[in-house]
């Protein structure tokens, strides 16, 4: 089985070369990128983080100018359910991109492949960046922090795959449509 990266098919031994290789390396270069500013926000210690969240929520509720109308545990309450929903979101961003770019990098192997090295490199990237936290001072490692990341990466992976086999599924009823108008 001769796998082949980058384009798609093999006609006679030969890679027949597509012009794919702008769009997949422009798709790894998003992916690389999103993923270290994960690594980065990730190893940031956590009185860094902590300010760098109350400070964008004081500033997006106003309530600097409001002379602190808000009492600090709702503020902690709040910028950790932020800092949450933006680790959410951050994952299933990666879940979609590196799918997409797994996906299209991979085109000429099996569909089985693809799926597993995909989850494959996003659960390593959502452990992994949880599992070094334990190396930081002030911050922590959190089993169900981990969980909501590969969650988030798999809901991401689940929604590019699904909308790749409906496309499949309804270019297939297309064609057979097509072949009986024909025949």
């Amino acid at each position: 089985m001769r796998l082949a990266l980058f384009s798609g098919r093999y006609y006679g031994g030969k890679m027949k070369k597509r012009k794919r290789w702008p769009a997949v390396v422009l798709l790894w270069l998003i992916f690389i990128s999103m993923t270290a500013v994960i690594f980065y926000l990730s190893l940031q210690s956590g009185e860094e983080t902590k300010a760098l969240g109350r400070s964008m929520i004081l500033q997006f509720s106003g309530a600097q100018e409001a002379g602190g109308a808000v009492n600090q545990q709702e503020l902690d309450s709040f910028t950790y359910l932020v800092r949450q929903s933006g680790r959410v979101l951050a994952f299933l961003m990666i879940g979609i991109v590196g799918t997409i770019t797994i996906h299209v990098t991979c085109a000429g192997c099996n569909w089985l492949i693809r799926t597993g090295i995909t989850l494959l490199i996003l659960t390593t990237i959502a452990c992994f960046t949880e599992k070094l936290k334990i190396y930081i001072p002030s911050r922590h490692y959190s089993y169900e922090e981990m969980m909501l990341s590969v969650a988030a990466a798999a809901a991401g992976f689940a929604a590019v795959t699904f909308i790749t086999l409906l496309g499949k599924a309804m270019k297939g009823i297309t064609r057979l449509i097509t072949t009986s108008h024909t025949l």
